[in-house]
């Protein structure tokens, strides 16, 4: 191969002794990498000097944005499927040695997707790393809006209307923020057309320059992104290795680089017994973190942000799409309808109603009211927020795995399940009982509407004193059977959050995986309410002896 020998940590590094350089000075020692049965790299060592930058090259599939999560730190020891040993070290222009992944310093990425918070405002999703960023200069209350100026990202327009040129601008933006020396750039030219990309270069390159980071581009456009580089690495597939490149071999690219890698595999067909083994270990991996989950539930309930400002403001967020102003709605057509439907029901198919109505009239109006607050409407209402909320959360967790939100926030120093999973809780503990009683309240009015059209004489004093006269008590302010009620809804309210959560943050490799996710959370969600409804049942309407 027309390349350097593997390079390893190197003394003539000018950021190695002098601090002249600004940027950390990145050394990988006898690194051993391997995805499922396949080795990526064995026992290679190189280093990426201090304030350059660097183009990562090898083919697709040889493992360069697998290297890349290593370096950021967003795969660990218990990462299913990827295994890797060796020494990363993070030196520091002052010859001190930094503890890898440090997430008071962390490195920072700007990944291929973006990754970018679509909720968030282009000056939030940079606010958001500043707020959790432990540097000086994130103190700036001016430091977001400068660099979004810097960098012509415009601010007067949603995240999710912002050109792949702006969102690439943005994704930089956010990554410098933080003063963070090492910058890590997956594919940054990939799928932008020319113009733009060679506009991405031309900013990646000034940024580097103004702000002197330490630079890695994982990238197979090597044609537009050659003329800033100050060094070149290749992954090596044929021999498993990281070697520098000599720039006089970096007009011969295409001969260095040989052949891609045959990566296909021929699937060998699975016994029944290792089938169902991998199911039942998958189930029961499932069933184990929920049930951790469960006996966590305490802690996880506890506010512990490192930012408040940005706990409250996801809270607020999520309690929106639980509760949100189409919830209210879909919940009181819900309980119109039932309201409605109970009352008209109980008088129109009454037996032999022109002798018994008269009769009965009260007690058929005391067990209307008594059956909809205590029961019927608990019920409709916690499945249609099983069904509606648990999905929407389901979807925008989800979402934010599969477009690598979640460890975009990782290397801002934000802890995606403490900043997330926490404001998901206190939405469905806030939004549950809010509907489930706006919803008794639509079917309380629909419930006097149909009774006034087949009793007018009656009047609406009259059905107002019999309705409510099992639920009021001689004393106090609550119906009776309150307890249980608001008992059962927070039971609902935290069992639909944790299960929304779980089904959302396993794994999303596709579109279909989020669809997936949001089906099963419908599914045991609502098997999940039920159940909780039945079990109360058993207790909650025992006879009194």
């Amino acid at each position: 191969m027309p390349a350097s020998a593997e390079s390893g940590p190197q003394s003539s590094d000018p950021a190695a002794g002098t601090g002249s350089v600004r940027g950390t000075r990145v050394e990988v020692t006898n690194l051993t990498v391997s995805a499922g049965d396949r080795t990526l790299l064995q026992d290679t060592s190189v280093t990426f000097p201090a304030g350059e930058l660097i183009l990562l090259l090898g083919w697709s599939g040889v493992g360069k944005s697998v290297l890349l999560r290593i370096l950021a730190g967003l795969i660990d020891s218990s990462h299913t499927g990827i295994r890797y040993s060796g020494k990363i070290d993070f030196v520091t222009s002052s010859g001190s040695h930094r503890a890898e992944h440090d997430t008071s310093h962390p490195v920072a990425v700007v990944f291929q997707n973006f990754a970018l918070l679509d909720e968030l405002t282009p000056l939030q999703n940079v606010q958001i790393g500043l707020d959790h960023s432990r540097t000086q200069n994130a103190l700036s209350p001016s430091r977001a809006s400068d660099l979004l100026a810097e960098l012509r990202v415009p601010t007067d327009r949603p995240t999710s209307v912002l050109s792949g040129g702006q969102q690439q601008r943005l994704a930089i933006a956010r990554a410098i923020a933080t003063e963070t020396d090492v910058v890590l750039y997956d594919e940054p030219t990939s799928g932008l057309d020319a113009r733009t990309a060679q506009q991405v270069t031309d900013v990646i390159r000034e940024t580097q320059q103004r702000h002197q980071r330490t630079s890695i581009l994982i990238t197979h456009d090597f044609e537009t992104l050659r003329r800033i580089a100050d060094r070149i690495i290749l992954l090596d597939h044929t021999h498993q290795k990281l070697v520098e490149l000599a720039r006089e071999d970096w007009d011969k690219l295409p001969e260095v680089l040989g052949p891609p890698p045959d990566i296909s595999t021929v699937r060998q067909p699975q016994s029944w017994r290792r089938v169902v083994s991998a199911a039942v270990a998958k189930a029961l991996a499932v069933t184990g973190s929920f049930a951790e989950e469960l006996v966590l539930l305490p802690v996880s309930l506890l506010p512990l942000w490192r930012s408040v400002r940005w706990g409250l403001r996801y809270t607020f967020y999520y309690l929106l799409l639980v509760a949100g102003p189409s919830a209210c709605i879909y919940i009181s057509v819900a309980g119109l309808i039932l309201g409605f439907v109970a009352q008209d029901f109980v008088f129109r198919y009454l037996p032999f109603r022109q002798f018994t109505e008269p009769l009965l009239s009260e007690n058929l109006l005391h067990a209307t009211g008594f059956s909809l607050y205590r029961f019927l409407v608990p019920i409709l209402a916690t499945i249609l927020i099983a069904a509606r909320s648990g999905a929407a959360v389901a979807s925008d967790v989800g979402s934010k795995i599969y477009g690598n939100q979640f460890d975009a926030m990782r290397t801002l120093g934000i802890d995606p399940v403490r900043t997330l999973r926490t404001p998901v809780l206190y939405a469905f503990l806030i939004g549950t009982p809010f509907l489930a009683l706006l919803s008794y309240a639509m079917s309380a009015v629909a419930a006097s509407f149909a009774f006034l059209l087949t009793h007018a004489e009656l009047g609406i004093g009259f059905w107002d004193a019999h309705f409510h006269k099992e639920l009021i008590q001689p004393t106090g302010i609550f119906y009776k059977g309150s307890g249980w009620l608001i008992v059962k809804l927070l039971t609902c309210g935290l069992g639909v959050a944790m299960i929304s959560w779980r089904c959302a943050v396993t794994p999303k490799l596709s579109g279909s995986e989020i669809s997936i996710g949001v089906t099963r959370t419908i599914l045991w969600a609502t098997l999940f309410v039920l159940f909780v409804h039945f079990g109360y049942s058993l207790f909650e309407f025992r006879p009194q002896s």
